[in-house]
């Protein structure tokens, strides 16, 4: 089993229905010079605490242990133990709820009756399957050009960010050459895009989840994470997390490893971050291939633009921002346009028109603003386009 990466006793903790249970299995494990019994836990109350204290190899669980409810222990155990695999034992009469097991990406799954004596090599086949899996992927992923981390930022709230990256995100997406696209939403706590995509309070995997498995994250790992919008299509979504209390669990050093294993998974990662600058935001500023500040044309966004800029001389980006002006018109032209020309010295990469009906009914009316003819369409499809032009210089 060396060949495998490991040579010591694999770990494995039962949780059962029934305590007598063990008593059988016992036997055929301690034949198993490759297998430890770590402990038995009867009582779903305390099997997160169990496998935190524990951090066994294989878990091996029977559907039907108390206290416990399936499915979300199973959704939440592919993020928070991703060293442990899980083999699951359930009733002939369970099948009803296999779909269920199967979305949790649960694929060790043994049903009653079985020969007692197989289970040890079950369990050893779980195990090695989930570990060649995580070889295969790490090994795909190391192959694969490095994706563009593009930040949305601005100086101040309500300003168009969050319209301008979903949008983009969608145009990306839906492009002919099926660039792989992650929007990521970091206005912390809350954010805006779970109500732009119209994505149900009920999935509550967010930016948070993502970073506590960052030493362990793969694509599979990922997939229990990100949602998919049938509003806006064919790009996944990380949500952001909803609470203050959660904001806490955030280690910056997390952030960046997982930023670095995104890369390698997608082509492009669209971040919506908060307005300012704050530890999580700066983190995402260094390791950004662009980073665009989206400013509207009143005098109070365009103050706090150029002193966001001054901010961002201080930082020492390597990557210079770039600015794009939302809501733009001629009227606007008029009144701003000196003002612009004097206190900023960077140019445009690119604008987007005034169409306040187009917008209006965007958020209220659940569709992408870029699926109606007109100006703001236009103007989000040119800013792609130079996206990927500059991409391919």
């Amino acid at each position: 089993m060396a060949g495998f990466g490991f040579e010591n006793q694999l770990t494995v903790v039962f949780a059962l229905e029934n305590a007598s249970e063990l008593d059988t299995f016992q036997p055929y494990f301690d034949k198993n010079p490759m297998l430890k019994i770590e402990d038995l836990v009867l009582d779903g109350f305390i099997l997160d605490e169990k496998i935190r204290m524990l951090t066994p190899d294989i878990l091996i669980l029977d559907y039907h242990l108390k206290n416990i409810h399936m499915i979300n222990f199973l959704e939440e155990a592919i993020i928070k133990y991703p060293s442990t695999s899980i083999v699951l034992i359930v009733r002939e009469d369970d099948l009803i709820d296999i779909r269920k097991i199967v979305k949790t990406a649960t694929r060790n799954v043994i049903t009653r009756p079985f020969d007692p004596d197989t289970l040890p090599q079950i369990a050893m086949n779980a195990f090695v399957s989930s570990f060649k899996d995580k070889k295969y992927q790490n090994a795909g992923m190391q192959s694969k050009e490095l994706g563009k981390l593009l930040s949305f930022t601005s100086a101040k709230g309500g300003v168009g960010k969050s319209l301008l990256s979903v949008n983009l995100a969608l145009v990306l997406a839906n492009l002919t050459e099926s660039f792989k696209i992650l929007l990521m939403d970091l206005g912390l706590p809350y954010g805006d895009q779970r109500a732009i995509t119209n994505i149900s309070p009920d999935k509550t995997q967010s930016t948070i989840d993502l970073f506590t498995i960052a030493d362990e994250l793969s694509p599979e790992r990922l997939s229990n994470i990100v949602q998919r919008s049938e509003i806006y299509p064919n790009f996944d979504i990380v949500m952001s997390p909803g609470s203050f209390d959660r904001v806490k669990e955030i280690e910056n050093g997390k952030i960046s490893k997982a930023i670095r294993t995104l890369k390698l998974i997608y082509d492009y990662i669209i971040v919506d971050l908060d307005p300012g600058v704050n530890k999580i935001s700066k983190i995402f500023f260094e390791q950004s291939d662009k980073i665009f500040i989206v400013f509207t044309p009143e005098i109070p966004s365009l103050f706090r633009l150029v002193n966001y800029l001054k901010e961002f001389q201080w930082l020492k980006i390597s990557t210079p921002p770039e600015i794009i002006y939302n809501k733009r018109s001629k009227k606007a032209d008029q009144k701003i346009q000196s003002i612009l020309q004097k206190i900023l010295p960077y140019q445009l990469f690119g604008s987007v028109r005034e169409d306040n009906n187009v917008a209006f009914n965007s958020m209220n009316n659940m569709f992408p603003a870029v699926t109606k003819k007109g100006v703001i369409r236009k103007d989000i499809m040119d800013i792609a386009e130079k996206i990927l032009e500059w991409e391919g210089n």
